[in-house]
């Protein structure tokens, strides 16, 4: 959902219906799997996707017959064998369930509501209500006592599940529900905007992160070298430049000196950054690490930082290290690292 929500709260505040997409159970092989998303604007445009192909096609005219009837919903199944499949460019068969709903200007008050949970990156979750024999769908968010008022206990108690980031599909008695958790995609800040720190900022951007940039130097750090980036600041000095991060922020240290590394480092640590990443040398590391013990940080606070950084893939050049690095900050918001 989060791929589609800004385009589908600006047509709602323009007064336009839209219709939405969501792959809500899959199985086998199938192009994209349960969360999948889709938008089709009244005049045919398509933002998002189910997975291409014949599935989506399909999804795509349901869509546009939704704008010209009473009804406001469709659940479409897909069953592919084998050689169906083989027909539409699959390596073999699946099976999925396409929910598609038209969603109204009167919604937007709660999705607004949901669009600013998300931006604040505090994690909220939609809950889409499917009753079985054909009654029309409804959404709620989770944590909103009027939103999730008509949900059952027993399904509002699998949501705060920490460990859950995908969506997934429960039954309870009359409905489905489709949990959909909106996860923010994360706040990498560069500290240091050199070549190293150019290479991550385009692979982070690409990979869905929001993007910081800051340094001291002013030819560097601006705007134009970092189009894709959501703020770059230019430093008096490094002092205090690393405040109030949380668990969606990524903390990307690359300056160009020891020492702004290893100020920037503490700062880092003083914080509940959910990445620090620090790049050098195991004799750079060792220098910096020794000197925040002398300071009273403890090993555990160095058992936080990733570094070296980045996953290791022989990365040389400064675009093969930015893609080593966004590797990493993509396996830790997968809840993948060790």
């Amino acid at each position: 959902m989060r791929f589609i929500l800004d385009t589908l709260t600006q047509h709602l505040q323009k007064n336009e219906p839209v219709v939405i997409g969501a792959i809500i159970r899959s199985s086998g092989s199938v192009p994209r799997s349960s969360g999948a998303r889709m938008l089709v604007t009244k005049d045919g445009t398509l933002h998002g996707t189910v997975g291409g192909g014949a599935l989506e096609g399909q999804c795509h005219k349901v869509a546009r017959e939704l704008f010209e009837t009473e009804k406001s919903f469709r659940l479409k199944e897909f069953s592919m064998t084998a050689s169906d499949a083989a027909d539409v460019g699959m390596v073999c068969g699946g099976a999925a369930t396409v929910l598609l709903q038209r969603i109204e200007p009167e919604q937007l008050s709660m999705l607004t509501k949901l669009q600013e949970m998300y931006l604040r990156a505090t994690r909220p979750v939609l809950i889409t209500a499917i009753p079985h024999g054909g009654a029309v769908p409804s959404m709620a968010i989770f944590g909103e006592e009027q939103e999730s008022s008509l949900i059952p206990e027993s399904i509002l108690a699998t949501v705060p599940e920490k460990s859950r980031r995908e969506p997934y599909l429960l039954n309870e008695n009359t409905h489905d529900y489709f949990i959909e958790p909106l996860a923010h995609p994360g706040v990498v800040h560069l500290v240091g905007a050199g070549h190293v720190a150019l290479a991550t900022a385009r692979m982070a951007a690409f990979t869905g992160f929001e993007v910081v940039v800051m340094d001291d130097r002013e030819e560097f750090a601006n705007s134009s070298r970092y189009p894709e980036a959501r703020e770059v600041r230019v430093l008096e000095n490094f002092d205090n430049c690393i405040t109030d991060m949380g668990p969606g922020d990524y903390v990307v240290i690359v300056t160009r000196g020891h020492m702004h590394d290893r100020d920037v480092l503490a700062q880092s640590l003083q914080t509940e950054a959910g990445y620090i990443g620090m790049i050098g040398s195991s004799k750079k590391r060792k220098a910096v690490y020794d000197s925040l013990l002398q300071s009273g940080f403890t090993e555990a606070d160095l058992q936080r930082v990733h570094s070296p950084i980045g996953i290791s893939i022989g990365a040389d050049t400064p675009e093969e290290i930015g893609i080593s690095i966004v590797a990493e900050l993509i396996q830790v918001r997968a809840g993948l690292n060790t």
